[in-house]
């Protein structure tokens, strides 16, 4: 290995400082010497008879040498410290020459690469190395640091290692520049981040493919769908949607067990994907629930064609792991055009076609017709009850408590909204995304907002050591200005301080990060309150974006917490390393994590083993009146 030479002074400022001082103070001691020295031999020469000019001669080839001495000595310590850096740090460190395009680079750089030799002269023979897809954004990445764009050169690129294949590495450096402002060195290191990218590429996977089928999931199919209607209507076809619904399979999964539910679920995957065109695409909605799409279809009767091959699919008995499995689906057909323009709509009338062949007994497909209003009427009564609900006092807030993983201590509980009605509950993922696509979440988030900090100052004045307070935020919410200003308004009004409340927001505030929310939620965050990005790696997981969140906390989606002992997944390891990365990456952020849908004493014993922060589940207790709650968790003061 080349060792590196010493250039000027060191980059940092501070050091930069100090070295020039050092030199100040040089000059004036040896200026100072000298004068002396001339002096005194300007005293001597009277008595010795030589000529002044050779006693000063000497004298300054004498203080010469000794700056020299000096100097060199500087040099070589410099020199030793620089060559010890680039051999004993983990990151591997390379220093560059843009003039003459010299390249050298440590030995841990070479280790990383798995190269024996350092063979990398020049810049030409590094480039060689660079995936070919990531040359141009290395160049410009470099060339805008050497033009004084950035402050500081950092790019994330692929290089090709010595057994071929390609390491993620992550280069940062600085280029130090003469008196014109030109770029005279660059120096820097290099990490090794494969582990880091394959974590997240796991991650993304997972965002967008359901972990028990692997099929894509519906945050993919709300982005691909878009574009294969734009591409229909550019090109006069027609696009087929089939909401495809399993009979009786939660009679299945009562009487046989989740595990085979599981088992079903994976088989009727496989076969609905077998059933399909080329160009066709299935994607799981959730449950029970696959929505196909077709593409290209030269009309009804295509899709009519693969909805009939798709039922007798999955009515063909299924051998599974040693279980003998029958079932049906009822498929719910909707056309673009005919039936709707935009992805929303033909979901939602392939929907509806399904339940009008459900209530034809099922085991059957349907297409949409303007006759079906059947669930738009019943989706009509839900929203007028919906907009009574506060005034009628239907609503209610139950409080999960979330707990410290290593200590077993209640130190936060999540408000959860509740909506008793006619006798029963309305499931929240039902009349929530009414209330958003309404309006009507507005009037419902401040009554939240309003009974959970009442609630808080309550427990505050009563009890000893009360818990921190979790609050759900819609994204729905930040549309309307003064949401920061009203909760801060309502804890001044309540002397509750910011610390006690916690407010969740969900990935969904990232699709318009030029919007108002991220400003709203670094104003909340200013002002002390605790932020947690709920659902965590469900939505659009947008790490870019995720650095510049004023969050404090993460919260793990209760989907990745259930494959963790096997039940759901075939390879619970997997979903284990899914855990410990995102784990990893948010303490690596300085945030806290939370793990929710904990159920069993399984998944507690590997949250504890990852380094998990809290949990809330049902291993410890469901959401629960504030009444109960406080009976069962808090003490008074």
């Amino acid at each position: 290995m080349k060792l590196p030479h010493d250039q000027d002074e060191p980059a940092t400022a501070p050091t930069r400082t100090s070295g020039r001082r050092c030199r100040l103070l040089l000059i004036l001691t040896s200026t100072g010497l000298a004068l002396a020295l001339a002096g005194l031999l300007a005293f001597v020469s009277k008595d010795s008879g030589l000529p002044p000019y050779m006693l000063l001669t000497s004298a300054g080839l004498s203080l010469a040498l000794f700056i020299c001495i000096w100097e060199i000595a500087r040099l070589r310590r410099i020199t030793r410290a620089h060559a010890l850096a680039m051999v004993g740090t983990n990151d591997g460190m390379w220093e560059w020459d843009p003039v003459s395009k010299e390249l050298k680079v440590g030995t841990r750089l070479l280790n990383i690469l798995g190269y024996a030799d350092d063979f990398l002269g020049s810049t030409e023979q590094w480039i060689e190395l660079v995936h070919p897809d990531d040359r141009a954004g290395y160049n410009e990445a470099v060339a805008a640091h050497l033009k004084g764009l950035t402050p500081h050169f950092y790019h994330e690129y692929r290089v090709r290692a010595e057994d071929g294949a390609y390491r993620w590495l992550a280069a940062r450096g600085v280029a130090q520049r003469d008196g014109r402002g030109v770029a005279r060195l660059m120096a820097g290191s290099i990490t090794d981040i494969t582990e880091r990218r394959a974590d997240e590429a796991r991650i993304r996977y997972l965002a967008h493919h359901d972990a028990l089928t692997g099929l894509p999931n519906r945050a993919q199919l709300m982005e691909q769908v878009p574009r294969l209607i734009a591409r229909a209507a550019g090109r006069g076809d027609m696009l087929g949607v089939l909401f495809v619904d399993l009979d009786r399979f939660k009679t299945i999964n009562d009487a046989m067990g989740h595990s085979v539910g599981d088992i079903l679920l994976k088989g009727v995957a496989r076969r609905i994907a077998e059933a399909l065109r080329p160009l066709d695409q299935v994607y799981r909605q959730g449950g029970d629930e696959f929505i196909a799409v077709l593409p290209e279809i030269a009309g009804a009767g295509d899709a009519g064609h693969v909805a009939e091959r798709i039922l007798e699919a999955i009515t063909r008995p299924m051998r599974e792991s040693g279980f003998e499995l029958h079932t049906a689906a009822t498929i719910g057909i909707a056309l673009f055009p005919a039936d709707g323009t935009d992805t929303e709509t033909l979901l939602r009338n392939a929907d509806t076609a399904m339940y009008a062949a459900k209530a034809r007994g099922g085991a059957s497909c349907h297409f949409f017709s303007e006759q079906m209003n059947e669930r738009l009427q019943r989706r009509m009564a839900l929203e007028a009850a919906l907009r009574n609900a506060i005034a009628t006092g239907e609503l209610e807030l139950h409080y999960q408590p979330q707990v410290s993983v290593t200590d077993g201590r209640v130190v936060g509980a999540e408000a959860l909204l509740r909506w008793r009605h006619d006798g029963r509950f309305i499931p929240p993922d039902h009349f929530i995304p009414v209330a958003e696509e309404t309006g009507m979440i507005h009037a419902i988030g401040d009554w939240v907002l309003d009974t959970a900090i009442t609630q808080a100052a309550r427990w505050r004045a009563t009890y000893a050591s009360p818990p921190r307070l979790a609050i759900n935020l819609s994204p729905r919410q930040f549309w309307h200005s003064g949401l920061a200003r009203g909760i801060i308004q309502r804890l001044q009004d309540h002397q509750l301080p910011p610390e006690g409340i916690e407010l969740e927001v969900t990935e969904s505030v990232l699709i318009q990060p030029e919007g108002p929310a991220i400003g709203e939620l670094r104003t909340l965050r200013q002002h002390g309150l605790h932020l947690a990005l709920d659902d965590f790696g469900t939505g659009y997981s947008s790490l870019s974006y995720l650095r510049n969140l004023p969050v404090n906390r993460l919260k793990i989606d209760k989907s990745f917490i259930f494959p963790l002992t096997g039940s759901t997944a075939e390879n619970p390891e997997d979903a284990a390393a899914i855990v410990q990365a995102i784990i990893a990456m948010a303490h690596s952020l300085s945030l806290s994590v939370v793990a929710e849908g904990v159920e069993t004493a399984d998944h507690l014993r590997a949250l504890q083993h990852m380094g998990c922060d809290l949990y809330q589940g049902y291993l410890l207790s469901p959401a629960l009146p504030a009444e109960q709650f406080a009976t069962r968790f808090l003490q008074p003061a």
